[in-house]
């Protein structure tokens, strides 16, 4: 299928669940929730919003060193920015991660390490939020045996995490590598492990990107926690150490883009289930993507200085 049909599929279906969310509201009611929204709390808020960009700006950069091709925080909190525009505000196919590869080439890294290090970057994060969410769904199922799906998520989580870390096991990426032709997904597949397979031997490199990541989704829990608290939804923290990683787990999913509209009603879902107002919930989940925007829009601002990927390196 079209790559372009693929994504204004996604951004449909993404818009659809926003749309559902905001049909079940009153927005008189929804706004002013959001007027009488702590500052205080909100200000926590952005700064580990702060926080988590800049250990994904410390996980990336430890990843690229061990490609031999490093490169500096500002360079790459600026492909950050633009990937996150076009994540969050293009309806194209060239997603935000295609865009932080072709930067890194036109700065001078070799395309294929630096789609490497992209899919690393990834591959890494999804593998820390695993970890979280599988020994955050055994803590939930401990705490609040009728409140959520948390065996459910567990298991899943700890599917994931462990086949991702097992394929990106030396033996096993050259039995990958070794598949023989028999087909377009094959080959996009032996693609894949191609740009992966600089992971093998790094475990230094690995352990410490996976430091970051568990790091950043620590923080991603505090920024979701403030911002309830900033709407009076009053759950214990710890809590949000065990919703959070499952819900953007589930999210990271290819369903929509970017995880939008999957997120905001996993959280509605969750938070349902653990007695808050459904309204109040729907709100928090919206103000808390909202909250995320801000550095979206900083890489928009790049993009319209002309700061922006060129076609020619598409396919980077």
């Amino acid at each position: 299928m079209n790559g372009r049909v693929v994504a204004a599929l996604r951004w449909s279906l993404g818009v659809a669940a926003l749309a559902f969310l905001l049909w079940r509201v009153d927005l008189g009611s929804a706004l002013a929730t959001v007027r009488e929204a702590d500052p205080r709390w909100l200000a926590a808020a952005l700064v580990a919003q702060l926080g988590a960009k800049t250990c994904w700006v410390l996980r990336w950069r430890r990843l690229l060193a061990a490609t031999g091709h490093p490169r500096g925080a500002g360079s790459l909190l600026r492909l950050i920015l633009l990937g996150l525009f076009f994540n969050n505000f293009l309806p194209t196919s060239v997603g935000g991660d295609v865009v932080r590869g072709i930067g890194l080439a036109r700065d001078g890294v070799p395309k294929a390490l630096a789609a490497a290090s992209v899919v690393a970057d990834r591959l890494v994060g999804v593998v820390a939020l695993a970890l979280l969410a599988a020994g955050g769904g055994l803590v939930g199922a401990r705490l609040w045996p009728d409140g959520g799906p948390w065996t459910a998520s567990a298991v899943v989580a700890a599917v994931v995490g462990t086949g991702i870390v097992v394929a990106t096991r030396p033996e096993v990426l050259g039995r990958l590598g070794a598949i023989g032709p028999s087909g377009p997904l094959v080959a996009k597949g032996r693609r894949l492990v191609e740009k992966i397979s600089f992971l093998s031997g790094q475990a230094a490199a690995l352990a410490v990107a996976l430091g970051f990541s568990v790091a950043l989704a620590a923080c991603s829990a505090i920024y979701h926690w403030t911002v309830a608290r900033a709407v009076g939804i009053d759950l214990p923290a710890v809590s949000w150490f065990v919703i959070v990683p499952a819900v953007m787990l589930f999210a990271a999913l290819p369903i929509t883009v970017n995880g939008l509209g999957v997120r905001e009603l996993g959280f509605v879902g969750f938070l349902s289930a653990q007695g808050v107002d459904g309204e109040r919930a729907t709100v928090f989940a919206l103000l808390a993507f909202v909250g995320t925007l801000g550095f979206a829009v900083a890489g928009g601002l790049l993009f319209l200085r002309g700061d922006r990927p060129t076609t020619e390196a598409k396919h980077v």
